[in-house]
């Protein structure tokens, strides 16, 4: 059987062709997509430069441990964005051990024109190879040296802007190194810098002392607590998790995106794959047919449509996953240079990753082959030459469950959008958006009978021979119709959604956003505590509250979510921004055990346990309750004094100001300025922001699609390429009726037009209801929904499809109508 199998596919090479394309280019997409999001957890390879020439690293703790209240639940854990500072006295408590010890306060710093954000002790930059590129040490207080690379010199003057304020250096020297950029200055002012802060201790073994002697020693001194201890000694592989990794939260987006964007990508391959692969077997039901009238049973027929579908499956699976590999290199260097990515990032080749695409591939195809197979079988010869050209019965029972079951599932989702959490909704209506799309996908053969009725009503009124013909052909051949429209619903259907969905969703949450602020002005940062308050004491100034958000864990049902942490100046808060607050008040959100929650989560008086971004766990009384809305989703308000001691970058990210009717803001803005921040209206700088947050958002959609709609654009021409040149015949009987070319090449055309329709109409009639819901829920959540429709992408996007339908059914018939009928009549089937 394997034999005839491979018989059967070199004698039907093009058949084939339609399959191997669909399933090579559908691994691709998953190798693509895998190797980008697994690369994504591999950068950063500086951070093990960085303590290179250590033995062993002391740090604090960098997870968060955090059970249920009523230990009933398992721990969860999370990994912080920030290493808890060390005690002050255990470099004391470390000096008697058999290692040189150097002690690490980070602290913040920038420069403008220079990358990093941190400023180091001399000492620490001996723990990394580096070479000069010109200069030396710092040799007092105000040197500094940078790293490559910079457009300074040696001896010129530069500010940084620290937690302490703005600070005058002169350049000492350049470093090369392959270290993550950072700044160096004497020990002492680091220490000073970083308020006494330490954020790592390294040691590197005297002569005559292992370093896991020395690890042991250590451990002893420091006592040691393992993974929930405050205290890590690291040794080995392990000291990169002490490094400083910049770009944790930018590998952290991208590898979100990416993630999603490799399983839209397996469910978009999965679908198409198996279409073409069942529109492939079911093509050739009068071959089938000929081959049970001369004996072949059910299993037979079956076996030799699986062997058929290996043999190609495993060919494809492997140019599929070479192509992809090669795709996904030059795929992260876009990420990269975009601005989605961090700086360097590429991807490496995993090869359980490939192997993983090459399985699924392998599977669908198996799956597929085998459905098709089955109903193969099961037609009686003499059916199967009645049902060559007409389809009798285009839906299976198999595809009326999973139809059923994906609109069926789609439902209680949609329902409970308005039940669910602001932030979780962009994820849950695109699961919606998916599940109504592959619904409709299935039983388009139901739903395209009505459609292509009235769709083709007013080119039928008018008696015209090519409006009758389409609508007919596409009657007639309701698999071969069902098959071509797929992919165009996959295609407008995910643009539709994404576009749809995130618009809605991001305007709505902007617009809520800035309703609630009533500053007229403020000033972005970060800036320090120092600057907050030369501003806030600026004359025309009324008040002055800082805004800093950072990460925090709290516990729920489930391991600890990422939430964000707003720390604010809470009596002073109302006077520039309205917060719906429905319990409580903000005037006591002061000290350090305070804190205002969402509607649902905690009640008035009831404590509230959290992980701070250094993963330091406290316990907080809620004061204050605030409407569950969409830009509060997953916010806790915390009072500033909380972050003292909690952060390496203990600034303010903006300055809300409460200004005097007609205030001169000039010496606001000087002071801002001073401060390293600066001073804008509150329309202009959200306008600033909301045109980032849009350029952001396009490239996050485009990196989350674009790969799937790519294949689905290929979806399409490559099915319509197999309908088209199988038609052999019916262009032989046109013309043998007195059609000429042209008028065959204008039914056609127009078919290919009345298939991108039903196809863009089945896509609406996926989105509305998810987009109807959605709205829905958001009239609970925010003062205004804004329904944005982005008219324009999703219109280029379904004149894309209808530029790939025609060509792909415009070319082959255009090498059928140049052959004479007579040899058309006679082609093989």
């Amino acid at each position: 059987m394997i034999a005839l199998a491979w018989q059967t596919v070199r004698a039907r090479m093009g058949g084939f062709v339609g399959s191997f394309v669909a399933l090579a280019f559908g691994v691709a997409l998953l190798t693509t997509s895998a190797l980008s999001a697994l690369s994504a957890l591999g950068t950063g390879d500086g951070r093990a430069a960085w303590l290179a020439r250590a033995d062993v690293v002391v740090a604090g703790t960098a997870s968060a441990t955090l059970t249920a209240d009523d230990a009933t639940g398992p721990p969860g854990v999370a990994d912080t964005v920030e290493s808890r500072a060390l005690p002050g006295d255990l470099p004391r408590r470390l000096s008697t051990v058999d290692g040189d010890l150097v002690v690490d306060h980070a602290g913040y710093a920038t420069v403008e024109g220079e990358t990093g954000d941190r400023i180091h002790p001399w000492s620490v930059a001996a723990l990394h190879r580096s070479t000069w590129a010109a200069g030396g040490p710092p040799a007092g207080p105000d040197g500094i040296v940078l790293t490559l690379p910079t457009a300074h010199r040696v001896g010129d003057r530069i500010t940084a802007q620290t937690a302490a304020g703005h600070r005058e250096f002169v350049v000492s020297g350049v470093l090369g190194t392959t270290a993550p950029a950072a700044f160096y200055t004497t020990d002492a002012v680091a220490a000073e810098l970083a308020g006494d802060r330490i954020a790592v201790i390294a040691l590197t073994a005297r002569p005559g002392t292992t370093a896991a002697a020395l690890a042991g020693q250590v451990r002893a001194a420091a006592g040691d607590q393992g993974a929930g201890g405050a205290v890590r000694v690291l040794s080995g592989r392990d000291r990169v998790d002490a490094a400083p990794d910049p770009d944790y939260q930018l590998r952290t987006a991208a590898l979100i995106v990416l993630g999603n964007s490799a399983g839209i990508g397996l469910v978009v391959a999965a679908f198409v794959v198996a279409s073409t692969f069942a529109y492939s077997v079911a093509t050739r039901r009068r071959e089938f047919g000929l081959l049970r009238s001369v004996g072949a049973t059910p299993r037979q027929v079956g076996r030799l449509v699986l062997g058929e579908a290996m043999t190609v499956a495993v060919v494809a699976c492997l140019a599929g996953a070479a192509l992809g590999y090669a795709v996904a290199a030059p795929f992260a260097h876009w990420l990269a240079t975009v601005g989605l990515a961090p700086p360097g990032y590429t991807a490496r080749f995993i090869w359980w990753a490939v192997a993983a695409a090459i399985g699924v591939g392998l599977l669908v195809a198996l799956v597929a082959a085998w459905l098709s197979a089955r109903r193969a079988g099961r037609i009686r010869p003499a059916e199967a030459l009645r049902e060559a050209t007409v389809d009798q019965r285009a839906m299976t029972v198999g595809r009326w469950i999973a139809g059923l079951l994906a609109v069926g599932g789609a439902v209680p989702l949609a329902v409970a959008f308005s039940a669910l959490d602001p932030a979780a909704l962009t994820g849950y209506f695109f699961l919606v958006v998916l599940l109504l799309i592959t619904g409709c996908a299935l039983l388009s053969p139901v739903l395209l009978r009505p459609l292509v009725w009235l769709l083709t009503a007013p080119a039928a009124a008018t008696g015209g021979a090519t409006g009758t013909l389409v609508r007919h052909s596409a009657l007639t051949a309701m698999r071969r119709t069902a098959a071509t429209v797929a992919p165009i619903v996959i295609t407008i259907g995910l643009a539709a959604g994404a576009l749809v969905g995130e618009s809605i969703i991001t305007e709505t949450g902007r617009a809520a956003a800035e309703h609630r602020v009533v500053a007229s002005a403020l000033v972005s940062g970060p800036v320090s505590e120092g600057t907050v308050a030369a501003v806030a004491r600026a004359p025309g100034v009324r008040a002055g509250v800082a805004v800093t958000d950072r990460p925090v864990y709290v516990y729920e049902l489930n391991p600890p979510y990422d939430w964000t942490g707003r720390y604010v100046d809470g009596p002073a808060l109302s006077r520039v921004v309205h917060l719906p607050v429905v319990a409580g008040s903000l005037d006591d959100l002061t000290g350090t055990d305070t804190v205002a929650v969402p509607v649902g989560r905690r009640r008035l008086g009831d404590t509230l346990r959290i992980a701070l971004a250094d993963s330091t766990e406290v316990s907080l009384r809620v004061v204050a309750v605030v409407d569950d809305q969409i830009d509060l989703a997953r916010t806790l308000l915390l009072p500033a004094a909380l972050l003292t001691g909690h952060s390496g970058a203990p600034l303010a990210d903006l300055v809300y100001l409460d200004l005097e009717p007609g205030a001169d803001t000039g010496p606001a803005a000087a002071a801002a300025a001073a401060g390293g921040g600066a001073l804008v209206p509150t329309a202009r700088f959200h306008a600033v922001l909301d045109a980032e947050g849009d350029r952001l958002n396009s490239l996050a959609t485009l990196a989350l699609l674009g790969m799937a709609l790519l294949y689905t654009a290929i979806g399409i021409a490559n099915t319509l390429l197999m309908a088209t040149s199988g038609r052999a015949r019916d262009v032989a009987v046109l013309r043998l009726s007195g059609a000429t070319p042209g008028q065959v090449l204008r039914m056609i055309g127009a078919e290919a037009v009345l298939v991108t329709a039903l196809g863009a109409v089945l896509a609406v009639v996926a989105v509305v209801p998810a987009v109807a819901g959605l709205v829905l829920a958001l009239r609970g959540k925010s003062p205004e929904v804004l329904v944005v429709m982005p008219w324009w992408p999703v219109a280029a996007i379904a004149g894309a499809c209808l530029v790939i339908a025609l060509t792909a059914s415009l070319v082959p018939a255009v090498v059928l109508v140049r052959r004479r009928p007579a040899d058309l009549a006679s082609t093989w089937e």
